[in-house]
């Protein structure tokens, strides 16, 4: 066999190896998309790994290797830290079960500081005509009470690009959709919560004055809603700057994707407080979002329109 032959056998094998190890660009990678926008999951952890909103080219969760499925905490009597962490979990099953739909399933779930909870959490996602629903069930076999669930968990939100003049979270001020509070995301982000409370920047807006958020770009914006306008229980919009600010006086977030050897990200989440007691199960309130082109009104007419139905 020649030098050329022998070459080539060796890129075969490379690349036969690159396969079956799941390490090609598209392997472990389960997708529902449309017209509209594209979602896509791990096959593996089931973390949300992208979500695109097709129509302005406009990625909002952008490093695979930054998403998060989801995140819970169940107290123990002798420490309240313990939670369950998305990333430590691993699916025992992420199905596409139509074009348009999904179920994803986690059981037994690894805490941090009591081990293996028999615990099973489940998630119906659908994409249908530009709106995507997440719908969660968690069956809580253990003797703890599961206090919050972060579900769906985007760990890397990101503006439609760096040199976005301004991003802002906004919901309603005394129940009124054409009156909206401001709260600025980028390029500034104010911490809220103090610094002797929490490990990075935070916002928590509450789901009580308004049943829907709009993350606002200036010409675009994606719209946060309850299904069924309500819920249960208390649920909250939550914002985490990573690592933090450049300066606690100009609040401005790196436009780099690392600084100091720590990688900058933008975390959004929806927190259901569902204080789900031992041996109980509790279905949480579907989280419904949509994509649109226009100012804060188009968003705010999106909740018009499902608020007639």
């Amino acid at each position: 066999m020649n030098i050329k032959c022998k070459l080539h056998v060796q890129l075969l094998v490379v690349l036969w190896t690159v396969l079956v190890s799941g390490k090609a660009s598209l392997a472990g990678e389960v997708t529902l998309k449309d017209g509209s926008m594209l979602v896509a999951f791990d096959s593996d952890s089931g973390a949300l790994t992208r979500l695109e909103n097709k129509a302005a080219h406009w990625i909002i969760e952008r490093r695979p290797e930054l998403g998060v499925s989801f995140r819970l905490f169940a107290p123990l009597p002798e420490r309240r830290w313990n939670p369950v962490l998305g990333q430590k979990q691993r699916a025992v099953e992420v199905k596409k079960l139509s074009n348009h739909e999904m179920v994803l399933k986690w059981k037994n779930l690894v805490s941090e500081s009591d081990g293996v909870l028999p615990m099973t959490f489940t998630a119906n996602v659908t994409l249908t005509n530009g709106v995507l629903t997440f719908n969660a069930v968690l069956e809580n076999d253990s003797s703890l009470t599961v206090e919050t669930i972060d579900y769906p968990y985007f760990g890397d939100f990101n503006p439609p690009s760096r040199d976005t003049t301004n991003m802002a979270a906004r919901i309603m001020r005394r129940g009124k959709p054409d009156d909206l509070i401001l709260n600025e995301i980028y390029p500034h982000f104010g911490n809220e919560k103090g610094y002797w409370g929490d490990f990075w920047p935070t916002k928590m807006l509450d789901s009580g004055q308004s049943p829907f958020c709009l993350i606002q770009a200036p010409d675009e914006g994606l719209y946060v809603q309850l299904g069924g306008g309500k819920s249960s229980y208390r649920l909250q919009y939550a914002f985490e700057q990573h690592p933090g600010v450049i300066s606690a006086v100009t609040q401005l977030v790196p436009k780099q994707d690392e600084i100091g050897g720590q990688t900058v990200h933008l975390e959004f989440r929806t927190c259901h407080f569902v204080f789900t007691p031992p041996h109980s199960t509790t279905k949480l309130t579907p989280i419904v979002l949509r994509c649109y082109q226009g100012d804060w009104h188009v968003g705010a007419d999106l909740y018009k329109q499902s608020a007639q139905r």
